[in-house]
């Protein structure tokens, strides 16, 4: 695949057009990841997002120091890293290749002159990783609201209402 074919695959450029495509080309670096390869370390400071060329990637996280949990595997097209690129904050994650990939990666430095070279590209720009953004936190929300309820189910032998859930929630909070 083509760094082009790859960026016109990704759901954060997919409303961009050829012109615009082709700026981003010229900002990505290519690299190759042999099965096993770390791409990015959770903890690590980071200020890139990776899009998958070729490949798959493997998302995985801590949660304690011998447990590690499969977050969801990627392919061609998909991209990560996006959160470390916009606050330039710790990976929250690891990326690790499943077998011989190829990413691209966008440096934050070239995310930022990306967004001030127009505002139709900025605006495209943002609104895809918006929406991507969201989708992910509604997906993350489903998920702890399954295992709220399922360890709610596990304490009192009945499946929690939604207003036990938060209650129970806002209690462990204070």
């Amino acid at each position: 695949m083509t760094v082009m074919e790859t960026l016109k695959h990704c759901r954060l450029f997919e409303f961009l057009s050829d012109d615009e495509l082709g700026l981003i080309a010229t900002k990505v670096e290519e690299h190759h990841h042999r099965k096993g390869d770390f791409i990015c370390r959770e903890g690590a400071w980071g200020d890139s997002m990776y899009i998958i060329g070729q490949g798959e990637v493997k998302i995985v996280k801590k949660l304690d120091t011998e447990t590690v949990w499969d977050i969801t595997s990627l392919r061609h097209g998909d991209f990560f890293g996006e959160v470390a690129l916009v606050d330039g904050s710790p990976r929250t994650a690891s990326a690790v290749a499943l077998v011989n990939s190829t990413v691209l990666e966008l440096y934050g430095r070239d995310f930022k002159m990306l967004m001030n070279a127009g505002d139709a590209l900025s605006n495209k720009m943002l609104e895809s990783l918006l929406r991507v953004l969201i989708n992910r936190i509604r997906a993350t929300d489903d998920i702890v609201t399954n295992i709220m309820a399922e360890k709610l189910k596990g304490e009192s032998g009945h499946s929690a209402t939604m207003r036990e859930i938060v209650s129970r929630a806002m209690v462990s909070r204070k």
